[in-house]
């Protein structure tokens, strides 16, 4: 499970003067709070645009993390024209996309742990403590790491 470690601002500033396609997943990323999935990354494409960042494109899977899934979305006249690729995915998914797509990778998210997601929509974190597993919410991790849990756009 991820959040987000920066603001909006940071990462617009990170991406001027490159030309970007951004990359994201449709399962975790997107259930995280929508930090990732195929709209979200959509409305952060058209605000970088806006907001004078060369967006090329957005690719999504539904799996970042299976090499596979990754390769069957490679898009090599896309990819040619980017000097980054900016990954909305777990750390796995981001290292995927730099093995599959053999661009520099910027991930401006952070793997917080395993989890899951309960019968009220709250995702939850497995941690391990004391020979055993701690459940948390994915909000109250994230706080205290200074993280965000929200999309960026």
């Amino acid at each position: 499970m991820v959040a987000r470690d920066r603001p909006y601002s940071e990462l617009k500033n990170d991406l001027k003067g490159k030309k970007v396609v951004i990359w994201t997943c449709n399962t975790c990323a997107r259930l995280c709070y929508n930090i990732g999935g195929e709209e979200s990354a959509e409305r952060l494409a058209s605000a970088l645009r806006n907001d004078g960042v060369e967006v090329l494109g957005v690719l999504h899977t539904v799996a970042s993390c299976l090499e596979g899934k990754v390769r069957q979305k490679y898009d090599e006249e896309l990819l040619g024209e980017a000097d980054i690729v900016l990954s909305l995915t777990c750390n796995i998914g981001a290292l995927c996309a730099e093995r599959v797509f053999g661009k520099d990778v910027l991930n401006p998210l952070v793997t917080v742990g395993a989890g899951f997601i309960d019968k009220d929509r709250e995702i939850l974190i497995c941690e391990e403590k004391d020979g055993g597993l701690v459940v948390k919410g994915l909000r109250e991790i994230a706080s205290e790491k200074g993280l965000w849990c929200d999309p960026y756009a």
